[in-house]
């Protein structure tokens, strides 16, 4: 499998500051321990769906990754110059080393 992870993601968690006039910020920031993993990629089709009155192309990908467990489902990945929401984390294979997570670009921002 070592061979097979020949991407780096970066990996991101939503945080919220201070906007100074009384509400909040959102942006993201890289995780804090290793957030750029080298990843296996797998595209895994797409669509275009109709949301707001657009319509927005959708890609699916699985990504798969070193076991870890600080990873959620409200983070996104970074990679092929898009952003990634995650809408899945599998179950841990291969004898629990390595994660599969699902995520989809082309969606609006949660």
């Amino acid at each position: 499998m070592i061979g097979r992870l020949d991407q780096v993601i970066t990996l991101q968690r939503e945080a919220r500051t201070a906007d100074g006039g009384g509400g909040t910020e959102r942006l993201w920031a890289d995780l804090e321990t290793d957030p750029r993993p080298f990843a296996r990629v797998e595209l895994a089709g797409g669509a275009e769906v109709a949301q707001g009155g657009r319509t927005i192309a959708r890609q699916v990908a699985n990504f798969t990754i070193r076991a870890r467990a600080d990873l959620l489902s409200s983070d996104r990945i970074l990679w092929d110059g898009r952003a990634w929401n995650i809408t899945g984390l599998g179950a841990r294979a291969i004898r629990g080393a390595y994660l599969r997570i699902e995520a989809v670009a082309g969606e609006l921002s949660r």
